[in-house]
């Protein structure tokens, strides 16, 4: 070999040597680090179920008029007979709801209906003495919403993204009973006493209901609410009729109740996101 190839092959020894070798290290594809992932953004946007819990109170104002027109006015003129019998009477109220949201920007606005079970009842007593010729008489009053429900919009603003103050307002309907009693003389036999009398009636009322309250998310998918409702159901009349067996007032009508029924609702709820 001559001394120019020997050299030529030093050189390219040398340069093998001063090469990092190549693994399957340097050909793998290079890696790249991940983009962080923003965190998800809470939705007021969709179907919702529930269920709900909480005490209404009730004020039922009773107007009474005679209908029977030779005894009962003159009782009701003389105040033996209440012109009017105002009562108040309270309970338990419970049952589920289903509504729907929009979610504008911090805006929200929905629809929701309800339908509850309900303990509210009561009556009232008034005793009047005998007094001259008229006589000792009790009237009484007794009225019971048995189940209640509503339809109404919502609207309300989130202060946070989780907590939402809302206003609501639209149809209430509700199962009202009255009855009423009319006994002159307690201790007399009704069927010998003609103003002795006494009626009920029972209706499905509809009216409005309009209120307020507050929501927050307090897990995935999950919502809390404590509201409160205002609501009428109008007026429901019953007729007292006499319980005597004789007389030109036997079978016959003696007075008309006319009551208007409000209320009002706490009550707490607890949602699902659908």
């Amino acid at each position: 070999m001559s001394k120019s190839a020997k050299l030529a092959c030093a050189l390219g020894c040398a340069l093998v040597a001063s090469t990092p070798a190549l693994s399957a290290d340097n050909l793998a594809q290079p890696s790249y680090k991940a983009s962080a992932v923003p965190p998800q953004v809470a939705t007021w946007t969709g179907a919702y179920i529930g269920a709900t819990l909480g005490y209404g109170w009730t004020e039922s104002a009773s107007s009474i008029t005679a209908i029977d027109t030779i005894l009962a006015p003159f009782f009701l003129s003389q105040g033996t007979i209440p012109r009017s019998l105002n009562s108040r009477f309270d309970g338990f109220i419970g049952g589920a709801e289903i509504g729907y949201n929009w979610q504008i920007d911090r805006w929200v606005a929905g629809l929701e209906t309800d339908l509850s079970y309900s303990k509210m009842g009561a009556g009232v007593t008034n005793y009047t003495p005998e007094i001259g010729a008229n006589p000792e008489t009790l009237t009484g009053h007794n009225t019971e919403l048995s189940w209640f429900g509503t339809a109404r919009a919502r609207l309300g603003y989130l202060v946070t993204p989780e907590t939402l103050f809302f206003a609501t307002g639209g149809l209430a309907y509700g199962h009202v009973k009255v009855s009423s009693t009319l006994v002159p003389e307690p201790t007399f036999p009704c069927v010998r006493n003609a103003l002795c009398s006494a009626g009920s009636a029972s209706e499905t009322r509809l009216g409005w209901a309009v209120g307020g309250g507050v929501e927050s998310k307090i897990a995935s998918n999950w919502t809390a609410k404590i509201e409160y409702l205002r609501f009428d159901l109008g007026t429901i009349s019953d007729t007292a009729i006499s319980k005597a067996n004789f007389g030109f007032l036997q079978g016959k009508p003696v007075v008309g109740v006319n009551s208007n029924v409000t209320g009002n609702i706490v009550r707490i709820g607890v949602n699902y996101q659908l």
